[in-house]
């Protein structure tokens, strides 16, 4: 495991926790003055979910265009799109998910992961 001082994707997809270790990557992300070199390799994992590493990809895009950065390439490679939807909490309710297709992000809806546009902020 690796730790914060060593921050980049692979921290998060090898985290036991997905979702914490997203949360730390963010803050970190925030906080870092070379924002970039946290997010142009692709996360590194023999036994990674694809839906998580395809997560990551959009989280990447977000993250590059909302700090006017170049986009890593490796963003842009057809396996970090899922094949099927992915919907934030695994919602079945149609009302949800419609509103998740709407408000999602388009560099998550890309990767036709359906987020709030508000999923990755934090305070």
């Amino acid at each position: 495991m690796q730790t914060i001082s060593e921050m980049n994707l692979s921290y998060v997809i090898n985290h036991k926790d997905f979702t914490l270790g997203l949360c730390s990557f963010l803050d970190e992300f925030k906080r870092s003055s070379d924002k970039y070199s946290l997010i142009e390799n692709p996360p590194s994992s023999e036994d990674a979910e694809r839906v998580n590493l395809c997560i990551l990809a959009a989280v990447t895009h977000k993250l590059a265009n909302d700090h006017k950065m170049d986009v890593p390439s490796w963003v842009s490679d057809p396996f970090y799109i899922m094949p099927y939807p992915v919907f934030a909490h695994n919602t079945t309710n149609k009302d949800y998910q419609d509103f998740l297709i709407n408000d999602a992000p388009t560099e998550f809806s890309s990767k036709n992961i359906f987020y709030s546009s508000r999923a990755i902020e934090r305070v």
